[in-house]
């Protein structure tokens, strides 16, 4: 066994050293005992002197990861004695040092910052690294540096050995670089150092160079790494320009006097710098003042404003030491307590009414440094004004010959006063109006001096402050008012709120509870409001004020029948106004207002709000703001009549193509009204347009959808208009079948919805159509027809395939197109189609109708593959026909007056291509057939397949058919009938050949659009579907009855939700699934009811069971049945045991 040594690094055989050495101690220690046990005296006169001791010293105990025996990431650590340094050395080279990829960098640049300072001839540079080392040992990191001479040592941090590697002889460019040796870590096993951020600073002195006044240096920084250079020159007025992609950046803090800085970044390697002075521009430069505001106003009491005002002052272009700052009129300036150091404000004498308030601010030095001046300021009014208000103008502070001139002014009053002020010019307020505390506070912005804001103040002991909105209604004979009053009432204010009407009329009054009403006692024209007490949660609140909100309607009738202009005297709430009051007439549809500013006092229009109202939909209606301070409020206004309008505009493109039947047509409807407000567009739906063809609505971008009311002529499509501003954009997308006005003609009708506008003109609207605009869409000219002498198109010389026609004159449009019928005129239009197939179960016969348009001279129809003796009918007579294989050629003899026809075609198939349980079926197609319309009012282009089948056969489906059956209760059961019989069939298709099948025959009946092709008709027989579910049937009755282990809730609730989705999804096989199962239902009902029956009368028997020799030994003496029975003879045999019931029922 061999035993790791740390101490030796090696291993040594056997039981070790160490283990031998012990037991030499042991021995020697025990001869020096008896030894020094017989000289006691000896042993006394030692005994203050310690004798050496002899230890034993265990080798360090090591653990390594240890996985499946050897040396791996992640394992248990285990303690480490016999382990070969060789595996040691293999784990370490192959596992350790292949964890990290071979070409990952030893070490990242994060950032270089270089302050460059100019000292005569040379700049001295210090530049800061900041490297992130990857990897463990010595690590070259270039710095660059080039034309730089180091001057001092490299400071490092943390600390550690680096070494300079100056730049080779001979070499221009690259520069220095640095070797550092990085520790490895002690926290784990030969793991590198973790990575923390290495700073080294480096100081160098690099030579400028001269040419001329300029002025540059150059050198270098590492390469793709963010470096910050700060460049600082000590004279003032440097142009500084530099080489390269560099990014210049703003100074933190300004610089020092008489100090030229710049601050750039880029992303490393060579750094070129030059600069230049201009001492005769600089003298010349005039000073561009920059000026940034923050003036904090405050109403302390209602008679003294106080001003703070800290500007920041600075240059643009060259230093300054002094400017002028204009002030308020009626402004005090307050000398500072404290004078400041850096600047002095002196007041200018006024020199005549030409100079306004002026302070002078003179520098200590001059600077192009930002400078904060504070200036304070004091206004006051002793004599109160109108109503006991003051008047103050604050907010100037103009630094005169400054273009920019920026700020903020804040408002701030005291709890006991009450502050207005007037809507300002220059100023913009920022902050809603509102209340802090025992403040009142607003803030504003402004962007250029003076700026200038006038301030009302009032003591707020005894006053009662209102808001008020208004609604009117202007009718021709008189306006109703709705007004919003919000009241704002000291809590010791207990007078009588009163309301000067002015001469309206009131309706009512809602002040929710806080106060009752009641009209002034002999003087009507007055509303008293008398306060009710204070509810107890006002009672508990601290807040000095309460808030009252009443609600009152008024009306007011106007002078003469049918005024052309109203002067409405304007209600006054004995309050002060607390705002602007706003009023929004709204006019009644059949008149239209105008506000008369000449006759009108107190009130001015508010022009933006009333466009915004104007846009949001609502016409006519104007927004009015009331002086807040006017003692008397007189709104005048102009009445015009109105008659409310309509007007229609519309624009339709037709997408014609050669071929098809039917036109694509894109309409678009621009509905505008004017004093009136329809709630719903109600379009005529012509008979020949289905509603589903109707494939888009959108109404203002909007995708709505269209309701459909009437039927035949007088269907119409509906949609609401009630949550949609005017104008209304209506955007329909529909088809519209052509109609041929005669065969061959080429000449077209179509038919176009139109705006049903009777409903309109009944509610007195009156409805302006305009031209319709027809644009077809063709490859071929299209000529529009006029319908009668006042129905005219004309042609737009813009666009020849335009048209313009009357607007309320369109709803049929006549054209002609040539091209639309193919040149060689042998279309067949079909349509009806219907095909009889009869199947016994060896023979097949079909029968084909067709009702069909055609002005070809000839038919080409192709049978279905291995149809034999065929028989053509055109008209109901029997024609001669050429065959070619499945192919028939008939010659048209005539054709019928209304140009619709009929041709049968019969055909049977070989012997056996009967009944089967799954038949492919294909009806004979026409060539040059399309689909059809039928006749007018009936839809066209349908194709029936009935099927006829013996009785003992059942049809379950025909593959991509609609089934066109219903259940029915006919013979004591339920039976599937088909929706259409035999002589309604022959009805539709207009044939005069009739076709008897005996009753015992099913009919199947199947319906499609177009021909029939490739249909798989699947059925079975009625006996087999029989035997398979009444089987299914009976066997899982007689297992739920037999097995009562399978009568589970969870088995019921399977089943019934598999019967119910059955049901649901295929609700016709579920009928048919659970007729044909009930035979096996009645027959398991009728075996359980005979099970318990016989088990009722069967006598109960044991089971006995067998026994082997060795089991005779242990049987058990059981008493007889004649015993039990009382037989009074006793039995002496002895009978087997009794096995154990289950305890099931069998």
């Amino acid at each position: 066994m061999n035993t790791a040594c740390r101490e030796h690094g090696s291993a040594l055989p056997g039981h070790s050293y160490c283990c031998w050495s012990r037991w030499v101690g042991i021995a020697l220690f025990a001869l020096v005992f008896v030894a020094l046990s017989g000289s006691n005296h000896l042993l006394h006169a030692q005994a203050g002197t310690t004798g050496s001791k002899i230890e034993e010293r265990e080798p360090e105990i090591i653990y390594l990861p240890i996985k499946d025996g050897a040396i791996a990431e992640g394992g248990p650590l285990e303690r480490v004695l016999d382990f070969p340094a060789e595996s040691f050395r293999a784990w370490y080279k192959d596992v350790y040092l292949n964890r990290n990829p071979k070409d990952l960098p030893k070490y990242s640049l994060e950032n270089v910052s270089a302050d460059i300072q100019v000292q005569g001839p040379n700049a001295l540079i210090h530049v800061t690294y900041e490297v992130i080392p990857h990897a463990s040992g010595w690590i070259r990191i270039p710095i660059g540096l080039q034309n730089a001479i180091i001057r001092s040592s490299v400071e490092v941090s943390p600390s550690m050995p680096v070494r300079p590697d100056r730049p080779q002889s001979g070499t221009t460019s690259g520069g220095y670089a640095l070797w550092c040796e990085v520790p490895e870590s002690d926290s784990g096993l030969l793991s590198p150092q973790p990575a923390e951020t290495i700073t080294f600073r480096v100081t160098a002195l690099l030579p400028l160079a001269t040419r001329g006044d300029e002025t540059s240096l150059e050198t270098n920084l590492p390469v793709d790494t963010k470096c910050v250079v700060k460049l600082d020159m000590p004279q003032s007025g440097a142009n500084i320009s530099h080489k390269g992609s560099m990014v210049v950046k703003d100074p933190t803090e300004p610089p020092p006097v008489d100090h030229s800085q710049q601050h750039l970044e880029y992303a490393g390697g060579s750094l070129g710098l030059s600069w230049r002075f201009d001492d005769q521009a600089m003298e010349e430069q005039p000073v561009n003042l920059k000026v940034k505001g923050e003036l904090a106003v405050s109403v302390d009491v209602d008679d003294t404003v106080t001003t703070i005002a800290k500007l920041q002052v600075e240059s643009t272009t060259i230093p300054f030491d002094s400017f002028v700052v204009e002030i308020d009129d009626d402004a005090e300036f307050i000398p500072p307590a404290t004078p400041s150091a850096v600047y002095e404000i002196h007041p200018l004498e006024r020199q005549g009414q030409a100079f306004g308030n002026r302070l002078l601010v003179e520098l200590s030095e001059a600077t192009k440094a930002p400078v904060s001046v504070t200036i304070n300021t004091k206004q006051t009014d002793p004599v109160p004004g109108e109503r006991g208000k003051r008047r103050f103008t604050v907010g100037q502070f103009n630094v005169l010959g400054c273009d920019i001139q920026d700020g903020r002014l804040s408002l701030t009053a005291a709890g006991n006063v009450h502050v207005t002020w007037d809507t300002p010019r220059v100023l913009r307020e920022q902050s809603s109006r509102g209340s802090d505390g025992m403040n009142y506070r607003a803030t504003f912005s402004y962007d250029q001096q003076p700026a200038a804001l006038v301030l009302h103040t009032l003591p707020i002991q005894s006053t009662a402050r209102v808001k008020t909105d208004y609604e009117l209604h202007v009718g021709k004979l008189n306006s109703q008012l709705v007004g919003k009053l919000s009241y704002r009432l000291p809590r010791t204010y207990n007078d009588d709120l009163v309301i000067d009407l002015n001469g309206w009329s009131i309706d009512s009054v809602d002040t929710q509870g806080a106060a009752q009403w009641q009209i002034g006692e002999g003087d009507a024209n007055q509303l008293i409001l008398p306060l009710a007490g204070e509810t107890g949660a006002e009672a508990m609140t601290v807040a000095p004020y309460r808030t009252i909100e009443v609600n009152i309607k008024a009306q007011r009738e106007h002078q003469g029948e049918d005024p052309t202009e109203v002067s409405l005297p304007w209600p006054i709430p004995r309050a002060e106004p607390l705002g602007t009051a706003t009023v929004t007439a709204i006019p009644d549809n059949d008149i239209e207002i105008r506000f008369q500013s000449e006759k009108s006092e107190g009130f001015q229009l508010d022009r933006s709000r009333s466009q915004e109202v104007e846009l949001s939909g609502e016409r006519g209606t104007i927004v009015l703001r009331a002086a807040p301070s006017q003692e008397s409020l007189l709104l005048g206004l102009r009445l015009t009549p109105v008659v409310p309008r309509l007007i229609v505009g519309s624009t339709a493109t037709v997408r014609l193509v050669e071929g098809i039947d039917h036109a694509a047509v894109t309409h678009e409807f621009t509905l505008e009204p004017f004093h009136s407000s329809p709630e719903q567009a109600v379009f005529k739906l012509p008979e020949n347009i289905h509603f589903f063809e109707v494939t888009t609505a959108v109404i203002n971008t909007e995708d709505v959808a269209g309701q459909r009311i009437g039927l035949g002529d007088n269907q119409t499509m509906v949609y609401s208009l009630s949550d949609l501003a005017p104008p209304y954009r209506i955007k329909l997308m529909y088809n519209s079948p052509l109609e041929e006005i005669a065969p061959g003609s080429s000449d077209y009708q179509l038919n176009l919805m139109t705006l049903e506008s009777t409903s309109l003109i009944e509610k007195g609207i009156d409805v302006d159509f305009k031209p319709l605009e027809l644009t077809f869409e063709s490859s071929q000219e299209v000529d529009v027809l006029s319908e009668t002498e006042d129905w005219r198109s004309f042609t737009m010389s813009q666009q020849g395939q335009t048209v313009q026609l009357p607007g309320d004159q369109y709803s049929q449009v006549q054209f002609s197109a040539p091209f639309l019928t193919p040149k060689t005129d042998d279309r067949v239009v079909v349509d009806f189609h219907w095909l009889q197939v009869a199947l016994t179960p060896d023979e097949r016969r079909d029968r084909a109708v067709f009702t069909l348009r055609t002005l070809a001279p000839h038919l080409t129809i192709q049978l279905p593959e291995g149809a034999r003796q065929p028989e053509v009918y055109w008209n109901g007579i029997e024609q001669p026909f050429t065959s070619d294989e499945d192919r028939i050629q008939l010659e048209i003899p005539e054709h019928r007056e209304t140009g619709r026809d009929r041709l049968e075609v019969w055909y049977k198939f070989p012997v056996g291509e009967g009944m089967k349980s799954s038949l492919i079926i294909n009806s004979p197609t026409i060539k040059n057939s399309v689909l059809g319309t039928s006749q007018p009012g009936r839809e066209g282009g349908y194709t029936y397949l009935q099927i006829v089948s013996p009785g003992n056969w059942l049809i379950l489906s025909a593959s991509g058919m609609s089934d066109e059956m219903d259940w029915s209760w006919n013979g004591g059961r339920y039976r599937r009938t088909a929706r259409l019989t035999q002589k309604q069939l022959e009805a539709l298709a207009n044939t005069n050949i009739s076709t008897v099948y005996p009753e015992g025959m099913h009919r199947s009946l199947y319906s499609t659009i177009g021909p029939v092709e490739n249909v798989r008709v699947s059925s079975a027989k009625t006996s087999s579907l029989m035997l398979l579910f009444s089987g299914l049937a009976l066997a899982v009755l007689l297992i739920l009855f037999y097995l009562p282990q399978s009568r589970h809730v969870l088995v019921f609730g399977v089943a019934a939700i598999v019967a119910i989705g059955v049901a649901v999804t295929y609700p016709d096989f579920a009928v048919l699934i659970g007729e044909m199962s009930t035979l096996g239902i009645m027959l398991a009902i009728f075996g359980i009811v005979l099970y318990r029956l016989a088990s009722y009368r069967a006598p109960v028997k044991s089971a006995v069971r067998a026994r082997s020799s060795s089991d005779s030994q242990a049987s058990v003496p059981v008493t007889s049945q004649s015993a039990v029975a009382g037989n009074s003879a006793v039995s002496t045999t002895s009978m087997p045991a009794a096995v154990q019931s289950s305890g099931q029922s069998r």
